[in-house]
């Protein structure tokens, strides 16, 4: 399809998605079974036709709010303590998607009457912040939400609750983020979650493709790779490989004048690429013990299979995070693996493209999994508020009705971004619900030493700092084991 065309037909998508979207809030469908006789209408047949019957008071959200409990809070004031303005309480509105936001809050409020307040901490602080109104028993906020990357200060300081305690939070409910939780338990005892109002949609990494060069090629039909469980970094490799053309005539492949198999951001890349293969730094043992979970033979040979990746396959272009959106758009790259947020570059960008999950490490592994950003929002209630039973249930009202902004995010990117009818269901079967975490990325900022294991495997990968990447890693695991030990022996306080 022109470029040109698609841009047309975006905009159009957008207008009438803003159009949709207020009557969304006019209109739903009544049940067929129990509609009368003064719903109908003859069409042109001169036959009946059902009529639609409209309801003022239905939302975009009232799919999600079916059998829910309501509860009368009393006027309730409950505090959202994060580091995100728009997800709460938009300065303007300048999208369907603010329009959403407010709505949902409103929504909340009125049925459940209670009074939803909002403060933007950013996550660099936010310990600081919190830690002395904490520590001497206020309750700060009811929800506090903040980065991976930073969530592991408040952890280590001993600030928040166990989350399994508050009858009123189900967190096995299907609306929270699996992963994010089973991550941080430690133990018995749950952390943190994620949730629909905090999106890891844009923040998990994915494979884009470019569709000119893979076709030219003659390559597998992309959909039944995937499906039938052969995309493995092996195949994607050996994809790549096929890709290299010299382009400048100097009879390498070395400069961005050239095509390559791949580009990226090589620093996330690598630790999204090890997730991949369900490769994870630490782990808690069966005694409950959170240890280097990177040194037994499996892992080893991930680990060579990426230091090979990056210093000998020469199939990827590395110019210290640069130029790798200017060169994937511009059609020198067959593959590009990035997050799943949306770039003006690869939106505008003449050749297609499409998007599939991040590799396997083989064909045994079971499920595709993807990395998801440091940077993603991560959620908690802390240890000193005294009302976990009013915060569970507007919580779980949030997140129940935060689902139609996940669902108008993954709308947005069909109807104003993909190019690949197959798109959504490569989102839908293998990204989404398949984010894969690590403790590293919670805790590394606690004390930096927790980050060794990760930087080695950089330092090893791209720069090709240590001859034994594993070994190197090895080293430093009777001083790691002390320093973990301290670190969560204040959760048992």
């Amino acid at each position: 399809m022109n470029n040109l065309i698609k841009k047309l037909i975006s905009v159009l998508l957008i207008l009438v998605m803003a159009v949709s979207f207020t009557a969304c809030n006019k209109s739903k469908n009544t049940d067929p079974d129990t509609e009368d006789a003064g719903n109908l209408d003859e069409d042109s047949d001169g036959g009946e036709q059902d009529v639609t019957e409209e309801d003022p008071d239905a939302g975009p959200f009232d799919q999600y709010t079916e059998g829910e409990e309501v509860v009368d809070l009393e006027g309730y004031k409950f505090k959202v303590v994060d580091f995100h303005q728009d997800r709460w309480a938009p300065e303007e509105i300048k999208s369907p998607m603010d329009e959403l936001v407010v709505s949902i809050i409103d929504d909340v409020e009125t049925t459940f009457n209670c009074d939803i307040e909002f403060e933007n901490v950013a996550p660099d602080v936010i310990f600081e912040t919190a830690q002395p109104e904490i520590m001497t028993g206020g309750k700060y906020a009811d929800l506090v939400g903040t980065t991976v990357w930073a969530f592991g200060k408040m952890l280590g300081g001993n600030l928040l609750v166990d989350l399994k305690t508050i009858d009123s939070l189900d967190l096995n409910q299907p609306y929270f983020f699996e992963n994010v939780a089973k991550t941080v338990t430690f133990g018995d005892k749950t952390y943190a979650f994620g949730a629909p109002f905090g999106s890891h949609m844009g923040a998990t990494w994915i494979m884009y493709y470019n569709t000119r060069i893979w076709d030219e090629l003659g390559y597998e039909d992309p959909v039944e790779l995937v499906n039938s469980g052969k995309w493995t970094w092996d195949k994607m490799v050996e994809y790549a490989k096929g890709a290299l053309r010299d382009n400048d005539g100097d009879g390498i492949i070395s400069t961005d004048a050239d095509r390559w198999g791949i580009t990226s951001p090589a620093g996330d890349m690598i630790r999204a690429m090890y997730a991949s293969m369900e490769g994870y730094f630490y782990k808690e043992n069966e005694e409950g013990k959170v240890r280097l979970s990177c040194l037994d033979a499996v892992s080893a040979e991930k680990i060579n299979f990426m230091y090979q990746f990056f210093q000998k396959d020469n199939i990827m272009f590395k110019n210290e995070n640069v130029g790798y959106l200017e060169l994937f758009s511009g059609g020198k790259s067959l593959f590009m693996m990035y997050m799943g947020d949306t770039s003006d570059l690869i939106k505008n960008m003449e050749d297609d493209f499409g998007i599939l999950p991040l590799p396997k490490w083989n064909e045994q592994q079971a499920n595709y999994q993807s990395g998801v950003d440091h940077n993603a929002p991560i959620f908690s209630i802390t240890n000193s508020n005294p009302n976990t039973y009013e915060a569970g249930i507007i919580i779980d009202a949030l997140a129940r009705r935060y689902q139609a902004t996940e669902e108008q995010k993954l709308q947005d990117y069909i109807d104003t971004y993909w190019r690949l009818e197959e798109d959504e269901s490569m989102m839908r079967n293998y990204i989404l619900g398949h984010g894969s975490y690590d403790v590293i990325n919670v805790i590394k900022n606690a004390n930096s030493n927790f980050d060794t294991p990760a930087s080695t495997l950089f330092g090893g990968c791209y720069w090709n700092n240590y001859s034994d990447i594993v070994s190197t890693i090895a080293s430093t695991e009777e001083a790691l084991n002390l320093q973990l030990d301290d670190y969560f022996s204040n959760l048992s306080k």
